[in-house]
């Protein structure tokens, strides 16, 4: 069958080509999943949801620990339900705004776990399904209480129903809830697979979050194609070198952040101990990389990186390959366009606000009407990023639209601040965040990780003059252990902000 005529998740892993005896699921200590396996097992499931009287579109959160259990519990719920992973170490308070905003209609959790979901979920009369993951297979699950039922029909997704809610990162305002619909999903898995040629010999070395729209695509991805996940368990930066030598992956997916840590532990071990000559590419999201992290972590396993701009609303939009320094690369959805505050194009190579549509844009915040009003605009997507295309087609990004620090009426990019104190060689990390100022209304300030503890304030500010225009250069920098960052990576600037006001 044409792939790209697989519109929903149950026909990619029941229609697709691959090979039931290959090993879906994989897991260090574990026996490994085949397809075969892994298709009966999507079966029990959905048979089993479908006799306690769940029915399409009905949204159940997964809440586990990260392993082999969740990625089969995620996938399976999504061919006929909508799966909802969430955080684990979510708090009652954070699990009751989820579970009541987002409908939430059974939540999954771990046998005899401790975690506040349970709790929240009793007081919600919200039904809760343990799963008692299996000891020996990786992703093979049995659930309580138990149904019996074998006549039931299992129930499957239609193309347009919804197979996933994400949250926005909420940086710079409250988290809003994305409804996926498998079409879209779907689309996305099409569009990557084209992109960077999966196939069904690759084995993906699966480290990020499950509740990200990146965990999930990349799970997805690699299932779709017939190829292999391999899921680790409380995965520590210090596994990696082990991790990529015994287990021989094609490619694994991170966000800046994560590729510095892990960068940090291949920096203690020789070189020619992870360079196994499996990988073909690292993939980065989310923020910028620096270039010296990039060329270094190349460097020691022997492969390319491959950058990727997008986010929970679209979350494949350029791709940067070939690799240009500064750029998140070339537009690779259908429709992209730079516009002014009014809607029309300021002019060739001019900054502007990147607004993008397609089949890979989301069509709207769940029961959100004046957030979608202000959102699109004559059926273009505002992403709040601003923007420019160069004359070659590559793709700019300067900063943000609300986080842009006005400065006595001076717009300032905190992005293109932070691209500079990056580039210094003893800074490890750093993020630029507006301050409240008497007469300016806010100022600039800086939160430095130091790579060198030698380096000084006003070695930095002198670094910094040679490369901005001095209205641009922080007033202060502190110096701190680390940048505060949501999950996804992506640095918080209101907690500058707070701190430091």
């Amino acid at each position: 069958m044409n792939k790209s005529a697989l519109l929903t998740i149950r026909d990619l892993l029941f229609d697709g080509d691959q090979d039931p005896d290959h090993p879906a699921i994989e897991s260090p200590g574990y026996e490994p999943l085949t397809y075969r396996g892994f298709r009966e097992q999507i079966l029990v499931l959905n048979k089993n949801l479908s006799a306690r009287g769940f029915r399409r579109n009905d949204r159940i959160a997964v809440i586990m620990l990260a392993g082999p259990a969740m990625a089969a519990m995620i996938v399976s719920v999504m061919t006929g339900f909508a799966a909802v992973p969430l955080n684990s170490q979510h708090r009652e308070q954070e699990f009751k705004a989820i579970f009541l905003s987002a409908g939430i209609a059974a939540i999954v959790i771990e046998k005899d776990s401790k975690t506040a979901a349970r709790t929240t979920a009793g007081n919600l009369h919200i039904p809760v399904i343990e799963i008692i993951p299996d000891t020996t297979v990786a992703g093979i699950f049995s659930l309580e209480p138990v149904t019996t039922d074998e006549r039931q029909n299992a129930v499957f997704a239609d193309p347009e129903d919804i197979v996933t809610l994400v949250q926005t990162s909420g940086t710079t305002s409250i988290p809003k809830i994305i409804p996926y619909s498998q079409k879209l999903l779907c689309e996305l898995i099409h569009c990557y697979r084209q992109l960077l040629h999966y196939n069904n010999k690759d084995r993906c070395l699966f480290i990020i979050p499950y509740h990200h729209i990146l965990g999930i695509g990349t799970l997805l991805n690699i299932l779709a194609q017939g190829g292999t996940v391999i899921c680790t368990q409380d995965f520590i930066p210090s596994d990696f070198p082990l991790l990529v030598t015994t287990t021989r992956p094609t490619f694994y997916w991170g966000v800046p952040a994560l590729h510095q840590a892990i960068l940090g532990e291949l920096r203690k071990v020789p070189v020619e101990k992870t360079r196994t000559g499996s990988l073909r590419f690292v993939g980065t999201v989310s923020s910028f990389m620096p270039d010296n992290i990039r060329q270094d972590l190349e460097s020691r396993l022997k492969t390319s990186m491959v950058e990727v701009y997008g986010m929970s609303e679209a979350p494949l939009i350029s791709f940067n390959v070939p690799y240009k320094s500064g750029s998140v690369g070339m537009p690779a959805i259908e429709f992209l366009k730079i516009t002014d505050e009014d809607g029309i194009s300021p002019g060739s190579g001019k900054e502007g606000e990147i607004v993008i549509k397609g089949a890979m844009v989301f069509g709207g915040y769940d029961n959100a009407p004046e957030e979608n009003d202000q959102a699109f605009h004559d059926g273009w997507f505002r992403t709040g990023d601003l923007g420019y295309i160069d004359d070659d087609g590559y793709l700019f990004i300067t900063g943000r639209v609300k986080e842009l620090i006005n400065k006595g009426g001076e717009k300032i990019s905190v992005a293109e601040i932070d691209t500079v104190l990056c580039s210094h060689p003893q800074i490890r990390d750093a993020m630029a965040f507006p301050v409240k100022d008497p007469l300016l209304k806010e100022e600039v300030a800086a939160m430095v990780v130091k790579a060198d503890q030698k380096v000084s304030e006003i070695e930095i500010r002198t670094f910094l003059l040679d490369r901005l225009v001095p209205f641009k250069v922080p007033r202060r920098i502190h110096f701190v252990d680390a940048i505060p960052r949501n999950a996804a990576g992506k640095p918080l600037r209101f907690v500058g902000t707070e701190r430091f006001s």
